[in-house]
């Protein structure tokens, strides 16, 4: 006998920043398609923006620092989740927090489920020697598999081909008034220096397209030292914005929405751009698309990577590189991203 679809799924994700961004467009299709479901996603309030829109989607935050630090603060978000009156928890972090809340809605006969983050197999392929380069499930076809165990109908979201937002324009098509210039966004840092371009050659590529009348070009970063060099880059060259440390979310997300394309690393703005449906090109370093992190919808080929025979050698780019130089970072050169970019417009003519 089928199980009976579930009237309301708590969806439980706190980090990071990137991963919970990979939730929106899942959560929002998966919405769509269960009107009489409600979902709400349960996470850091900053992330609120990313699920708006969707009527049976509703939005609780997390408030770790004050009433749900510690294990009683814990205690405190599952009396205050509980009564909300879920009748399914899908927890799609798998972290110490979420064991907590699901051992606690497990006592009270709340159906769950939970991710499974393949952590073997990702140790697998980012191991030093005798590494295998295949692709892993994708971190949003794990979130889709948790839904599902709950009764849901397969969507096949996650291989499912995406339309993004900006096409190639019609040859009829009135000229945009505001400007003639391509509009990128670019977002330099990531969390970890495994994933960072480096800064230098960013820089060298900002010049280069601020030389190159046909490109704008805003940036986006946080954190007092990456407003300070976002905003030295700024002052040096024409055409280029820095907009850090200046909009809020919402408003950072508007802007991203804006652009025709976006360039970042491995990083939370690849997966916020793709949440915009705004085309990528994504630098990669000791990470690798095939880890299952890549952009929601994003054509592999805009992916910017050495073929350097040791990488992967980390899922997140928090260990330091064995070899001490960083050469899948610094084998990647300005000419060659700028190529990329290039040729992104040219196939839009």
């Amino acid at each position: 006998m089928r199980e009976k679809r579930p009237d309301h799924i708590l969806v439980l994700r706190f980090s990071a920043l990137g991963d919970v961004a990979i939730a929106s467009p899942l959560l929002k299709a998966y919405a769509a398609h269960n009107p009489g479901t409600k979902f709400t996603m349960v996470s850091l309030p900053m992330l609120e923006p990313l699920f708006e829109g969707t009527p049976n989607i509703s939005f609780f935050p997390t408030d770790f620092k004050g009433r749900h630090k510690g294990f009683k603060g814990i205690l405190q978000l599952y009396k205050e989740l509980i009564a909300l009156n879920p009748t399914a928890v899908a927890d799609i972090n798998s972290v110490l927090r979420t064991f907590i809340l699901r051992v606690l809605f497990f006592i009270s006969f709340t159906p769950l489920s939970f991710l499974r983050k393949g952590r073997w197999e990702k140790k697998k392929l980012t191991r030093r020697y005798s590494k295998k380069l295949v692709p892993l499930l994708t971190t949003l076809r794990r979130y889709e598999k948790v839904l599902i165990s709950l009764g849901l109908k397969d969507l096949g979201f996650a291989f499912a081909p995406v339309v993004q937002s900006h096409k190639k324009k019609s040859p009829n098509a009135e000229p945009e008034v505001e400007s003639t210039h391509y509009k990128i966004g670019i977002a330099p840092f990531a969390n970890h220096k495994g994933k960072i371009w480096p800064p230098a050659a960013m820089e060298r590529l900002v010049e280069m397209l601020s030389e190159d009348e046909r490109f704008s070009v805003t940036l986006f970063g946080g954190g007092k030292k990456e407003v300070a060099i976002l905003k030295s880059w700024e002052m040096k060259y024409s055409g280029v914005k820095s907009v850090a440390g200046e909009l809020s979310f919402a408003q950072e997300l508007e802007l991203i929405a804006g652009r025709e394309l976006m360039l970042t690393m491995d990083s939370a703005n690849m997966h916020f751009a793709c949440c915009m449906r705004v085309p990528v090109i994504s630098i990669w370093g000791a990470t690798h698309p095939y880890l299952g992190f890549y952009g929601w919808g994003q054509d592999i080929e805009m992916a910017v990577q050495s073929s350097i025979e040791c990488r992967p050698c980390s899922s997140s780019g928090k260990k330091e590189c064995f070899r001490g130089d960083y050469a899948c970072l610094n084998e990647i050169t300005p000419d060659m991203v700028f190529k990329k970019i290039v040729n992104f417009f040219e196939q839009r003519l």
